[in-house]
């Protein structure tokens, strides 16, 4: 049975998140691989949204630098309501391990609160920016850019681990 983009892609972020010696719990809920995301609960706590792209733009001004464009549906959003709900943005490339810069760009409830308009069901987009050496920048028509550390998955401090 092949691998599908979001299988490999997501599991990337799903291997960062089990691969600490802190006792954890991970459930999928929903998936939905023709849209490229699915939902999990981690730890009964939280839940995470995972999106992925593999389709990063060029941007003109800085040598190296791209922007991912992900489009939040009604379902995503409704789901993103929670005091607890996190969101994983995986900025992917076609070009897997050829030097194509591929990042996770981790929102958490502020950043997410700060992005989307959440009462409206109507789909939404957040852009992210990389520039080599800098940290994610994470926008949307309705928010200025959020700077998010590059590294955030990697530090992340679960709830209930």
């Amino acid at each position: 049975m092949p691998v599908r983009e979001f299988e490999l892609f997501h599991g990337a972020v799903l291997t960062k998140i089990v691969r600490s010696d802190r006792p954890m719990t991970l459930r999928m809920i929903e998936t939905k691989p023709g849209e490229s995301w699915s939902a999990y609960t981690v730890n009964g706590e939280i839940t995470l949204i995972l999106k992925h792209s593999a389709t990063p733009r060029k941007l003109k001004r800085e040598r190296g630098s791209f922007r991912w464009q992900f489009t939040l549906g009604a379902e995503q959003i409704q789901q993103l309501i929670g005091a607890n709900s996190w969101l994983g943005l995986i900025c992917g490339s076609p070009n897997i391990g050829k030097r194509a810069p591929m990042e996770v760009c981790l929102l958490d409830p502020k950043d997410i609160e700060s992005l989307i308009d959440k009462s409206s069901l109507v789909q939404q987009p957040i852009f992210v920016n990389y520039q080599p050496g800098k940290s994610l920048r994470a926008s949307s028509p309705k928010s200025e850019e959020i700077v998010v550390p590059r590294n955030r998955l990697d530090t992340w401090e679960i709830p209930g681990s």
